[in-house]
């Protein structure tokens, strides 16, 4: 009789624990479900800095803990140049690269010709001569044909020049490195242009949309049209 009571209780509490497991395994599942649906959602918002893992401020590039600044490099007719003139480039070049001690990397990239500094300038440069002010609509209107229709492709080169290390140095180490590259090539009479925030982010936009010569800090704006028919543009 003992023994008959004793498995009768011990088949309640295994009653009883297995209703408790299944019960928390099903709150378990249901609290899943709703971490991977707000994973979703959330996944869903990335943006390009969450996708790319990287932050852009004040003209430099966070990578972890690598930090980047862009050159832009102008270019120089080597051909037109005396033998003389192409020795002294190349004796200058070879000495910029024996002098690299830091981290850098060298982009080429196609472009579509971007007017829009031209046009902005022309239409800077005010005048009362009606011949004058005809002439620069026309040309306005050339360039911005010219654009518009892809018709025209530059390429472009660009130094990434890197930092490793803490963030309080990354911005005056990256100066200093940014200041001597451009000095070295500028004796090489070789333009350098280091990249603001905005035209970061318009070199990966186009790098990213390889068809398209939509500015993306025209998309930030919203405020400006992105499409100027042939009308609008006689009407200017």
């Amino acid at each position: 009789m003992l023994i008959m009571i004793i498995f009768i209780c011990l088949s309640l509490l295994i009653a009883l624990f297995t209703a408790v497991y299944l019960n928390s395994k099903k709150k378990k599942m249901i609290n899943d479900i709703k971490v991977d649906n707000t994973e979703k959602k959330s996944n869903s918002k990335k943006e390009l800095k969450d996708i790319l893992k990287i932050k852009i401020k004040d003209s430099i590039i966070q990578n972890g803990t690598r930090y980047s600044s862009i050159l832009k490099l102008g270019n120089i007719d080597y051909n037109m140049l005396s033998d003389s003139e192409q020795e002294s480039v190349e004796s200058v070049l070879i000495q910029t690269a024996l002098g690299i001690d830091y981290p850098i990397q060298f982009f080429s990239t196609t472009e579509y010709i971007d007017t829009t500094k031209v046009v902005k300038t022309i239409r800077n440069n005010k005048t009362t001569n009606q011949k004058v002010e005809e002439y620069k609509e026309n040309l306005i209107f050339y360039l911005e044909n010219l654009m518009e229709n892809k018709s025209i492709s530059v390429v472009k080169n660009y130094a990434i020049i890197s930092y490793d290390g803490y963030y309080e140095n990354a911005l005056d180490e990256l100066n200093r490195r940014v200041a001597n590259f451009k000095g070295s090539l500028l004796r090489a009479k070789i333009q350098c242009e280091l990249l603001e925030e905005n035209e970061i982010y318009n070199l990966i936009y186009r790098e990213l949309n390889k068809n398209s010569n939509v500015k993306i800090d025209s998309l930030l704006k919203g405020s400006e049209k992105l499409y100027v028919g042939k009308k609008q543009k006689i009407k200017k």
